[in-house]
């Protein structure tokens, strides 16, 4: 596997400093970008799942919409939007792929 997978609903916290998860990992924003720059990563909608794939040193980190069930692609939807405008109030970025 050429990244790590998560998912979104391994996700306890987006704060301004990155995202904390259920296990108690961390990805850090500041550690995913370049010099003078504030894209994080990429995203997209459009995914079959829909997902967040950030520059992690090791290698990328995906974390994928995956819910599945009565109105899965709305509930994906609106927590992926949720994330993106977490990530940009934070002060950073995601290039869409979508």
């Amino acid at each position: 596997m050429k990244y790590k997978e998560k998912k979104y609903t391994d996700v306890a916290e987006v704060n301004s400093s990155g995202i904390v998860f259920i296990s108690g990992e961390k990805l850090v924003f500041s550690e995913c970008v370049g010099e003078n720059n504030t894209c994080v990563g990429e995203r997209d909608i459009d995914a079959e799942p829909p997902y967040f794939e950030f520059y992690t040193s090791d290698k990328p980190t995906r974390i994928v919409f995956d819910r599945k069930g009565l109105l899965s692609d709305t509930v994906n939807q609106r927590e992926f939007v949720k994330m993106q405008c977490l990530i940009a109030d934070a002060g950073f970025s995601t290039l869409d792929l979508s």
